[in-house]
């Protein structure tokens, strides 16, 4: 769906398909309504869709010229506005796997609001487009990794009768992993790094990061959602007892530059 015939819900990704105006969308629900979009938030997707025919646009800085527009009649009209990543690669799987054609608005309308995705909803409180998509690709990348981890704990002999890992593991897990976590970042002492936690699966490679500010006094200033993936993470690799690796590096107030890291056998960690 598209801006520029300012819809109310729907994909901003896809202008050619046929899709009410916002005055029929208007008389089909209330105007306080909230509004869900799908964003392309990166050249990367925005070109697999041209070259594909799957967008009317001609290049990048012209959707985001309507979506701007969209925005600032949606921000005039006092509309409460959420957005999702569209990403090409996730809808054809979404499509695939609920057996819906990829061409029709209404598959890009099921996807954007597949309730399996509310973690990747963002909502827009006012700020320029170009750091409302950074917010909206980072909530795509962290939605990413949970459904990977959730499908590798999913498929492990634990989890084997109810389809579920059992609770009482993870918890252990979880707190084994945010305890090791929290020494590796108390150690660092004051100043702005970046932490990034990996896991070396069987079918690929899962990592995490997130920037954060140590203060003086040992407060951590850290995006809340990236703290807790940093932890589901590493709770997953002893819950498994994967293979992993830890960075931590930045700026010390006391040292300059700095860099280390640890490596985790699925037991314990190792400084390296």
């Amino acid at each position: 769906m598209t801006p520029r015939d300012r819809r109310r819900c729907g994909s901003a990704a896809d202008s050619a398909l046929p899709t009410p105006t916002a005055s029929q969308m208007q008389a089909q629900a209330p105007t306080d309504r909230p509004t869900m979009l799908g964003l392309v938030t990166n050249r990367g997707d925005f070109e697999e869709l041209r070259v594909e025919g799957r967008t009317a646009y001609e290049t990048f800085g012209e959707y985001l010229h309507d979506i701007e527009g969209l925005m600032a009649e949606l921000k005039v009209d006092c509309v409460e506005t959420h957005a999702r990543a569209f990403s090409p690669e996730d809808f054809e799987a979404y499509c695939t796997r609920e057996g819906l054609p990829a061409g029709e608005g209404d598959s890009h309308l099921a996807y954007i609001a597949d309730p399996a995705g509310e973690e990747e909803w963002v909502r827009w409180t006012g700020e320029p487009l170009a750091e409302f998509l950074l917010r909206v690709e980072r909530a795509h990348e962290r939605g990413q990794v949970r459904r990977m981890l959730e499908r590798m704990l999913g498929e492990t002999a634990e989890a084997a009768l109810t389809g579920v890992f059992p609770e009482q593991l993870l918890r252990i897990a979880y707190a084994h992993g945010a305890e090791a976590l929290r020494g590796f970042l108390l150690a660092a002492g004051e100043g702005a790094f970046t932490v990034a936690c990996g896991l070396f699966a069987q079918e690929e490679p899962v990592t995490a990061w997130a920037d954060l500010w140590m203060e003086p006094d040992g407060v951590l200033r850290i995006e809340e959602e990236d703290l807790d993936l940093l932890c589901e993470v590493l709770c997953v690799g002893h819950a498994l007892n994967l293979p992993g690796v830890v960075t931590l590096s930045g700026v010390s107030a006391q040292r300059g530059e700095v860099g280390w890291e640890w490596t985790f056998d699925g037991q314990a960690y190792c400084r390296t």
